[in-house]
């Protein structure tokens, strides 16, 4: 081979191995990204996974605190409630304080007041809307950012000039329909059927006595788990209502109630003598209820054994005795009881034990 031959082949080897040089240095840049990115990728996942659970406890802490100021009110009083800011700063209060038993990245978890949002959630629309009148849900953002508790470091990722990232979560809590009853909770041997909510609800008339097959008298009289039911019966129970003798049973949906129907004149006389030991000074007296499951008014829909659906609270303003035999009350919506679990269906009665809903 000629020197020009040579020196050409020489060249061409030299070109190639320049270019493999080159390839491998941003080959291995690649790499170094794709770990660098993998790593704290995987860094950041965790820390929101961490986020995720102080914001998840610190909603429930927030909700349980504002459930546990429902408990301290009548009725009336819930209805009207309009959050103070001393309320406020007691809700996130145990926010805060129940965040920050968390860590996210090593760091505690500190949640400013500005992302602790009190007001209801739409459970169809699944929105969260802040508002002071009669909240029942808390909304809380947990980060690491700017804005608090600094934005986490990277590993790697600094090499190509990535040197922190933001990460963030946010649970709502909310204070879910009555799941169930503790013994001694239901108030009276009534029950409202499922069809009057087709029909009316909140603020509406229901008759508990005579029902006439119209659905705003959609209700019925029952014995609880004492079978068959019978106006024997409902006399010693209401006695024993009134003279703290008889403790109604723990009750949850699924179970069955044992119903009448029938002529219950004979029963007004203990029930005007429970209506008037347990009325206000106004004449009211609040009842927590039973909801039962039925198609119609029909009466014969409306006895034998039949399931709790739900529960709801009705406010008895009238017992009328002899000639009349007449009960009549107002149906409350978004009435608070403690002592009870969530997850039922909404009948206007709430739990004040709050699960997460977000």
């Amino acid at each position: 081979m000629s020197s020009k031959g040579r020196n050409k082949l020489i060249h061409l080897i030299g070109n190639d191995q320049g270019t493999v040089a080159v390839m491998s240095a941003v080959f291995l840049l690649l790499l170094l990204a794709m770990g660098a990115a993998a790593i704290d990728v995987g860094h950041a996942l965790v820390a929101r996974t961490e986020l995720q659970t102080a914001a998840d406890a610190g909603a429930l802490a927030g909700t349980r605190a504002l459930g546990k100021i429902y408990e301290g009110m009548t009725p009336a009083a819930q209805q009207a409630y309009t959050l103070t800011g001393g309320d406020n700063a007691t809700i996130v209060a145990a926010v805060q304080a129940t965040a920050l038993a968390n860590k996210a990245a090593g760091v505690p978890v500190t949640i400013n007041a500005t992302d602790v949002a009190v007001g209801t959630w739409n459970a169809t629309t699944r929105v969260h809307t802040p508002t002071l009148n009669q909240p029942k849900a808390v909304r809380v953002w947990a980060r690491r950012d700017g804005a608090a508790n600094g934005p986490i470091s990277t590993f790697l990722a600094s090499v190509v000039g990535l040197t922190s990232v933001n990460v963030g979560a946010v649970a709502t809590a909310d204070m879910t329909a009555v799941g169930q009853t503790a013994p001694g909770q239901l108030d009276v041997p009534f029950g409202i059927s499922t069809f009057y909510f087709t029909q009316f609800g909140c603020g509406d008339t229901i008759k508990f006595y005579p029902n006439d097959g119209t659905p705003q008298a959609c209700s019925a009289w029952h014995t609880f788990d004492q079978s068959p039911a019978s106006a024997n019966r409902l006399r010693t129970i209401i006695d024993g209502l009134r003279t703290g003798s008889y403790q109604s049973p723990g009750t949850a949906p699924g179970n069955t109630l044992n119903f009448t129907n029938g002529n219950l004149a004979s029963v007004f006389p203990n029930l005007i003598n429970l209506y008037n030991a347990k009325k206000d000074a106004n004449g009211n007296w609040d009842v927590f209820v039973p909801v039962y499951d039925s198609p119609s008014c029909a009466s014969n829909q409306n006895q034998g054994s039949l399931p709790i659906v739900g529960y709801a609270e009705a406010r008895i303003t009238n017992v009328q005795g002899s000639p009349n035999h007449l009960i009549t009350a107002t149906v409350l919506c978004r009435v608070f009881e403690g002592n009870t679990t969530g997850g039922g269906t909404p009948y206007g009665v709430f739990s004040t034990i709050p699960g997460l809903v977000e």
